[in-house]
C-alpha cells in the first residue's frame, strides 16, 4: 500500500479548478408536486404528499408524511429496479414508523435510517404511523414521476 499523498497548495488549487470546470454540470431544481399513483407498483394514500425532483440527474423523491393513523397500508406493492436505490427515513420529533420490506423480510424502522436495496431486490415501503419524511433516491437518470 502506497503512502498518502500530501495536500500541497499546488494539488488543492488543482483540485478547485476542476471543480470549477465541472460547475455547469450542478443542477439546482424546485421538488414539484407528484402522486405516488404516478410511480409503478405504488397508490396515493392520504397521509402522503410526494415531490419529485424533475429534471434532477437521479431519481429523487420526497415523501412527506403528515399524521398518519396507526393501520396496516400496503399501498407500495414489493417491486425491483435495475439500478441500486437508497431510502432514507427521517421521523418529525413526534415520531415515523414505516414497513420496509426487503425480499421477505420486514424491518419495523422507528428512528433515522438510511436503507441501501441492491439491484434486483424486491422491496417495499408502507408508512405504519406518524410524520416525517421518507426521500428515496435511485441511481438512475431522473425521469418524470
Amino acid at each position: 500500500m502506497s503512502a498518502p499523498i500530501p495536500m500541497t497548495t499546488m494539488n488543492l488549487l488543482a483540485r478547485s479548478v476542476a471543480a470549477e470546470e465541472r460547475l455547469d454540470e450542478a443542477v439546482v431544481c424546485a421538488n414539484v408536486p407528484s402522486p405516488l399513483s404516478a410511480v409503478a407498483f405504488h397508490q396515493d394514500v392520504e397521509c402522503i404528499r410526494r415531490f419529485f425532483a424533475a429534471g434532477f440527474p437521479v431519481h429523487l423523491a420526497v415523501h412527506r408524511v403528515d399524521g398518519a393513523e396507526p393501520a396496516r397500508r400496503d399501498y407500495t406493492a414489493l417491486h425491483t429496479h435495475d439500478v441500486p436505490e437508497i431510502n432514507l427515513i427521517l421521523p418529525d420529533p413526534t415520531g415515523l414508523e414505516y414497513r420496509i420490506e426487503l425480499g421477505s423480510t420486514a424491518h419495523h424502522v422507528t428512528s433515522s435510517t438510511s436503507i441501501w436495496i441492491p439491484p434486483g431486490v424486491p422491496h417495499s415501503a408502507n408508512v405504519v404511523q406518524g410524520s416525517g419524511y421518507l426521500v428515496t433516491v435511485r441511481l438512475d437518470r431522473g425521469v418524470a414521476t
